[in-house]
């Protein structure tokens, strides 16, 4: 497993040669065809400056295998959101961690039973006017995806990129019903004088529909924190 710390510089000059990649409306993470010849697990063996440290996790934990089963999606975390969540832990060394918390994490990511297409996510963040999808993970419970409205291009009503966001609930509850809106003013609860929110945000997925021979890969951008924790 290579040095974590290599990996956030060579993430920031990816996205420095990647922020005007932008083709047919949509957000590219820097792969140019959706098709793939190989498996999940062997596509992110196949890039290791970006998946390497999670092709550790799914080594160590034992998940390799799921993500090499048929009709799933992987919801791809790279190597800089592994870093993020080490940060959180005050600088902890990843063969440190506990191998169950790192596959109940993992876990989270990974879809059983369904291809997931960026087309396919409902528009709007409120279920109530049937924005989103709760998907279930291998862990057993959900994450809900969301796809907010395009922005207007170049003068053409809604024609912006199409992205969508990841979602998993995490904390005091989980509530299928409630209203989602925009991060910033979702509703928090407040439980022995603390404030709590619900659920947390991934950010966007960069790179969609990712075609490998076994299911699609749907891949987050670095800001995201691995496992999802509370802010």
């Amino acid at each position: 497993m290579k040095k974590l710390i290599l990996k956030y510089w060579f993430f920031l000059a990816a996205v420095a040669l990647t922020a005007s990649c932008q083709k047919e409306h949509y957000f590219d993470g820097g792969v140019h065809t959706g098709k793939l010849d190989m498996n999940i697990y062997e596509f992110l063996k196949s890039r290791p400056l970006e998946f390497d440290t999670i092709v550790w996790i799914l080594d160590k934990t034992g998940l390799a295998a799921e993500v090499q089963k048929n009709n799933i999606t992987f919801i791809a975390p790279k190597d800089l959101c592994v870093v993020n969540y080490l940060k959180q832990m005050g600088g902890a060394k990843l063969d440190t961690v506990n191998t169950e918390t790192l596959r109940k994490a993992m876990s989270k990511y990974i879809l059983p039973n369904v291809k997931i297409w960026r087309e396919e996510v409902p528009f709007d963040y409120d279920i109530s006017r049937n924005g989103g999808q709760f998907v279930k993970t291998l862990s057993g419970d959900s994450v809900f995806l969301d796809s907010p409205r395009r922005d207007d291009y170049n003068g053409v009503k809604e024609a912006g990129p199409k992205f969508f966001r990841v979602w998993y609930h995490n904390g005091y509850g989980e509530f299928f019903g409630r209203r989602f809106t925009a991060a910033n003013t979702w509703p928090e609860t407040e439980v022995n004088g603390k404030r709590w929110n619900p659920w947390v945000s991934s950010g966007i997925v960069i790179t969609t529909d990712l075609q490998a021979t076994n299911g699609n890969i749907q891949v987050l951008n670095g800001s995201h924190t691995f496992n999802f924790p509370f802010k």
